[in-house]
């Protein structure tokens, strides 16, 4: 019985290191992995809008390279209960949503715009 305690000791000690060190080695591989697969993206001629829209085509761009920039300098922040991780988290998330919505209505645009011509 004197071992449970030091056991939950040590998880409330390895868990308060992580607060403090940042995250885990995981989640930031994982941030780098997003990292280079955006910019992957950025520059693969296969895009959810086409570059050869101008301003359109390069959203969806900007939208994966910011979200995994702002994944990357959240994960890689010393203290995760500073207030910049919260707002990171939140800006990385809203930034998500903006993006599928302008997608999204990219796709809706195109529809229209090739049901008129079709007609």
């Amino acid at each position: 019985m004197d071992k449970e305690p030091e056991v939950v000791e040590a998880e409330v000690i390895e868990k308060e290191v992580v607060e403090k060190n940042g995250a885990s080695d995981f989640q930031k591989g994982l941030a780098v992995f997003f990292v280079i697969m955006s910019m992957l993206y950025a520059v693969s001629p296969i895009d959810l809008a086409p570059d050869a829209i101008p301003v359109i085509g390069w959203l969806d761009d900007i939208g994966f390279l910011a979200t995994a920039g702002m994944n990357a300098v959240q994960q890689f922040t010393k203290d995760q209960n500073s207030s910049m991780v919260k707002i990171l988290k939140y800006t990385k998330w809203l930034l998500i949503l903006a993006t599928v919505i302008a997608a999204l209505l990219l796709g809706g645009l195109i529809a229209a715009i090739v049901a008129l011509i079709a007609k």
